[in-house]
């Protein structure tokens, strides 16, 4: 590679977008018949063309050697052709697998059906071309990249620097601007498309699944799930929803291979049938249309995605569901628990296991100890520890615990946060947690949980009771005025009050004061202000007791009036 390429690529690096025009311009011809020669369509190929410049333009940071840029460019575009091959290969059925009577009844619709939306979708990208001028330059960006590179909310705003909701807010106003320009655009972008009779009389024939929901009904399931879809790009389909009507039932679906959460969705099935939808782009179209309305969904016999609302109309590609995973269901003899109970154990705890993951897999997560006569549920990062207890769970006679990854921990909080009742099952390495719509499933952390009570000091020197709302707000007080680099706060504890302390600089200190309910001995103990706030703040009473050794002992708070609910704080090392 000669030096002024190099030049250039230092140009594009430093900003210089002129200058990515011109690295396009010197290799565009060449990727195009490149990508032509692999997928044999000039048109995908042009297509490929702007996805590889695309990732190049995002990734062209990441280029140590900027010599080998031909050849890592070449490899980019070998990607781009090989996922689209690949996507092509999922949406294509073996002929040995279709019965002779459905391939005469289905192939001819589906020939029109491709046919006219490559011809749709062809005339839609010169429509958008011709009318993008009459954008400003930031808007036609994004709008490009939405609709014609069909990138979602997210890869835009990484690609740019900016939200997904800022992405999401210009497109909608772009699209707003459009509107008064020319009825037509408006059909390109699918912001209101009439419904032509001729298109829905052929569509019509090739129908297989056909649904009805209420647009809040099928939204809030939809959200849940795009939480769990994966984006990892190596594996594509899981970022996908499954969506199943059988019967009267709709269930929609959605894993990561860690988590997975089938949902039932209330709506009316007018075709059975299941398809696979880019979880994204659904809850895209969803959320723009206004609420309260009825939503029609409906796939056609060459997997294309149609839905709509009122005279709104979007189409998208959908996938066959054969390489989905599926989900474990609950047995029938699951464990049920009061919801408000299990979400009480997982409050408490929760918040002292690591915000991150980290070496120690084992303390990656929330810790059930299946003990006979309670189960203890504790988290830890080692700095703070919180227990507490609830009534036995009876799982497995052979199983003494089980830890469930944080990030599952979160999921159940919030898909089960109205459930009355949860009833868990434990299926080999999975646990599974369900109601009466939904059910979780997660991967335990197949490790051993450390050895706990050790680290909880059975006797203490003294202790002082006060209000919970009084330290809490005293502490946040001292700390927010308080070097912000520097967390540790000093407790002086006696009988009769708390004197709370932080140095902002070598030479000053600031303090205040708050008394005490009651207590016993002395002590002046230093502590990190966050972690005694959040331990407070999980606390469910109005008064803490505050136990202690001396100086170099942890902390312990326990609320005071109920059992079995222990915080545990390591002591903080102060200058003299």
């Amino acid at each position: 590679m000669s030096n002024d390429n190099i030049e250039l690529i230092q140009r594009i690096l430093e900003g210089d977008d002129a200058a990515f025009a011109g690295l396009v311009r010197k290799y565009q011809k060449q990727v195009h018949a490149h990508a032509w020669r692999k997928v044999g369509d000039f048109h995908i190929a042009e297509d490929i063309t702007q996805e590889t410049f695309l990732q190049v333009y995002r990734k062209l940071a990441t280029l140590k050697d900027l010599s080998q840029f031909p050849a890592w460019l070449h490899v980019i575009t070998n990607r781009r052709c090989l996922a689209w091959l690949r996507k092509k290969r999922i949406q294509t059925h073996p002929l040995d697998e279709m019965a002779i009577e459905i391939a005469e009844k289905t192939s001819y619709s589906s020939h029109v059906a491709a046919a006219q939306a490559e011809s749709a979708a062809e005339a839609k990208r010169e429509l958008v071309r011709n009318l993008l001028v009459r954008l400003k330059e930031s808007d036609q960006t994004v709008i490009k990249l939405y609709y014609l590179s069909e990138m979602t909310y997210a890869e835009i705003g990484e690609l740019l620097g900016v939200s997904a909701d800022t992405i999401r807010i210009r497109i909608r106003r772009a699209r707003e601007r459009l509107k008064k320009h020319k009825p037509m655009i408006q059909e390109a972008l699918d912001i209101t498309i009439e419904q032509a009779d001729h298109f829905h009389k052929y569509l019509h024939e090739g129908f297989r699944m056909k649904l009805t929901f209420e647009r809040d009904d099928l939204l809030s399931s939809l959200q849940v799930l795009e939480r769990v879809a994966s984006q990892r790009n190596t594996a594509p389909i899981l970022s996908n929803v499954l969506i199943q009507a059988e019967g009267g039932t709709i269930e929609c679906m959605a894993t990561d291979t860690e988590i997975g959460i089938r949902m039932k969705v209330d709506g009316t099935v007018k075709e059975k049938g299941t398809i696979l939808v880019s979880a994204e782009k659904l809850v895209d179209i969803v959320k723009a249309w206004p609420a309260e309305q009825r939503i029609d969904l409906a796939t056609t016999t060459d997997d294309q995605v149609e839905i709509t609302c009122g005279d709104s109309v979007r189409r998208i590609v959908g996938f066959p569901d054969k390489e989905f995973p599926q989900l474990p269901s609950v047995d029938a003899e699951a464990f049920a628990i009061d919801g408000g109970v299990l979400r009480s154990v997982l409050h408490k705890t929760t918040f002292a296991a690591p915000t991150e993951k980290i070496r120690q897999t084992c303390l990656n997560g929330v810790y059930f100890n299946l003990l006979e006569d309670r189960t203890e549920v504790v988290a830890t990062d080692m700095i703070q520890l919180a227990l507490t207890r609830c009534e036995p769970l009876k799982l497995s006679e052979d199983k003494d615990g089980f830890i469930v990854p944080l990030k599952a921990v979160k999921e159940i909080e919030r898909t089960f946060a109205n459930a009355p009742e949860i009833r868990i099952s434990r299926i080999e390495n999975q646990i599974l947690f369900a109601d009466q719509y939904t059910t979780l499933a997660t991967r335990l952390v197949d490790t051993e949980y450390p050895e706990y009570d050790p680290i909880i000091p059975k006797s203490f020197e003294g202790h002082v009771v006060v209000p919970k709302a009084s330290i809490m707000d005293t502490t946040r007080d001292i700390f927010s005025r308080a070097n912000p680099k520097n967390a540790l706060v000093c407790l002086e504890i006696n009988p009769q009050q708390i004197r709370i302390s932080a140095k902002p600089s070598e030479a000053d200190e600031i303090d205040e004061t708050l008394a005490a309910e009651s207590g016993a001995g002395s002590v002046r103990i230093g502590v990190n202000a966050q972690l005694l706030i959040e331990t407070l703040s999980h606390i469910e009473t109005e008064s803490v007791s505050l136990a202690f050794t001396n100086a170099t002992k942890p902390l312990v708070v326990k609320p005071i009036g109920e059992e079995g609910h222990i915080c545990v704080l390591c002591a903080m090392k102060m200058d003299s």
